[in-house]
Parts: C-alpha cells; sequence; structure tokens
C-alpha cells in the first residue's frame, strides 16, 4: 500500500513527558493534532465512539475537531507527546492546547484534518511493532523544543516529519528489523564504493550471504527495484557526471566503469537514458 504525503511545514505547539494520573481527565476537542506515545503503564481513550486501551509501545493519534475522552486505567501512565499543526500560519503562534469540549472552543481556531485532505485513513490507535524508534525519536524533539538552540525550529521540523513518516509506516505495515536495515546498509555501501566494478548479483549475494530471492524482495520493500537495478542507478549517474564535467571520452569512460569496449559501455548507456554518450554530451 502506497501512501503519499503531502509536503507540510509544522507548527510545534507543545512537546513534553507528562505522567496520568489516577485523577486525571480529558474529556475534549482539540484544535490541532496530538500524537501520544504510551511509555509505560495504561491509558484509556474514547474517540469515535470506541474505546481502547492503551498499553506500552501503542501510539494515539489524535486529529483536530474530534471529541474524544481520555482517562487512567489501572495504573498510572508516562505518556510522552506533541501537540502541532501540519503546516504553520497566523493563528498557529495564538492557538492555545484545549482541555474543553467542542462547544467552548473557537471554530475559526480548528485546524485542516490533514489525514482527510490526503485520504489516508489513518487509525487513532498503532500497537507499534518497532516502537523503541518512534519512542526516541519523539524524545528527541522534546528534548529539542526544550532547549533554546539556535537550529531548534528546523531539528523540531525534521524530527516531527520523521517521527510521523515512522507511524504512517507503522499504520500500513511497513517497518524495517534491524537485520535487514544493516543488510541494506551493508550492500548500499558496497555498491557505491564499487561504482567503477560492473558488480553482479552473484556479489551481492556473497556479500550479504543471503539468496536471490531475499535481496530481490528486501530491495523491492525498501527501495521499490531491484539491488541490480539499484546498482545500475548508481553507476548510471557516475557515469553521467563522467561525461557532463569532465574531459574523458567515451573510451576512457567506458574503460573506468570496467566495461569490455566502448559499444558495449554506450549500448548500455542508450538502454538506460534513452540517449548514446555523445548524444547525452551535446
Amino acid at each position: 500500500m502506497n501512501v503519499k504525503l503531502k509536503p507540510f511545514h509544522p507548527y510545534i505547539r507543545l512537546a513534553m513527558y507528562h505522567t496520568w494520573l489516577y485523577d486525571y481527565v480529558a474529556d475534549r476537542s482539540i484544535y490541532d493534532n496530538e500524537i501520544i506515545y504510551i511509555d509505560k503503564g495504561k491509558l484509556s481513550l474514547f474517540i469515535d465512539g470506541k474505546t481502547y486501551i492503551l498499553k506500552e509501545g501503542d501510539v494515539a493519534i489524535i486529529p483536530p475537531n474530534v471529541y474524544h475522552k481520555i482517562t487512567w486505567y489501572e495504573e498510572n501512565c508516562c505518556q510522552p507527546h506533541v501537540h502541532f499543526d501540519f503546516d504553520k500560519d497566523e493563528f498557529s503562534s495564538i492557538i492555545p492546547v484545549s482541555m474543553h469540549r467542542k462547544e467552548q472552543l473557537n471554530e475559526e481556531y480548528f485546524r485542516p484534518n490533514y489525514w482527510e485532505q490526503n485520504k489516508i485513513n489513518m487509525p487513532y490507535v498503532i500497537h507499534c511493532k518497532t516502537p523503541s524508534v518512534i519512542r526516541n525519536t519523539l524524545l528527541d524533539l522534546i528534548n529539542v523544543y526544550s532547549l533554546k538552540s539556535p537550529t531548534r525550529e528546523l531539528e523540531m521540523e525534521g524530527l516531527l516529519k520523521y517521527l510521523i513518516g515512522l507511524i504512517v509506516a507503522e499504520s500500513v505495515g511497513y517497518y524495517e528489523d534491524n537485520e535487514q536495515k544493516d543488510t541494506l546498509s551493508l550492500l548500499t555501501t558496497y555498491m557505491g564504493e564499487n561504482v567503477q566494478n560492473n558488480l553482479s548479483m552473484e556479489d551481492f549475494m556473497m556479500k550479504a550471504n543471503l539468496s536471490s530471492w531475499s535481496l530481490n524482495e528486501i530491495f523491492k520493500k525498501a527501495y521499490n527495484t531491484t539491488p541490480k537495478k539499484y546498482y545500475d542507478s548508481l553507476r548510471i549517474r557516475y557515469a553521467k557526471n563522467l561525461i557532463t564535467h569532465s574531459f574523458k571520452s567515451v573510451k576512457e569512460i567506458s574503460a573506468l566503469l570496467s566495461f569490455n569496449d566502448p559499444q558495449t559501455f554506450s549500448r548500455w548507456f542508450k538502454k538506460m537514458t534513452g540517449k548514446y554518450p555523445t548524444q547525452y554530451k551535446k
């Protein structure tokens, strides 16, 4: 399932680590968006007519203008969270974090529902497969929010975008385990370091100690392509740079990229780009 997120430039209203105690209740709608991570304990969330019991490693996504009620459940809950607008505007700096019902709120302040606008069926609660990455990113965001660094706004924007990307990936069932991530890092580095050597699929299999099928599955999941096509894309980019920005001949570039002869290189370049090297240079 492909999800395309419309570019956004967020405003972070509040980011904090909070412990939910037995006598806390939030009976409200909110103007903005909220992401809650359950670090320890449990919470009860009533939203859109359904009650969810959130436990450690769960994430709640609360959109604007949706009534919900959060209450203590069985034990105190440590829940780092962030309130934000997807796109900063003239109201962003004056809109408060709401703790009231909709009838007590200013209709003009409600933020657009980004998920509905982009036709993304985002669930209210996600049981994460890789919660530690989401937790660490949110805690990093909270730390930056608390500091007065000159790069604070830029860092917060980057961390929030990364956090949202992780959450969307979890919502559609995509996640990387550490072993696959390490394999991808190993192979892409190996390819980049050997862009001149015309490596084969067998070389990739030996480097990763995996079968052709396993390698293709990993690359298709991460990059929507095969290892060979990914490697060829690196090589063609290298060849283009040499043709455009160096004084090397086609014969020299062909030899540098480990082709047997310039004709074979030219046919490969034409297949990859639609033009022969001499045409591309012009």
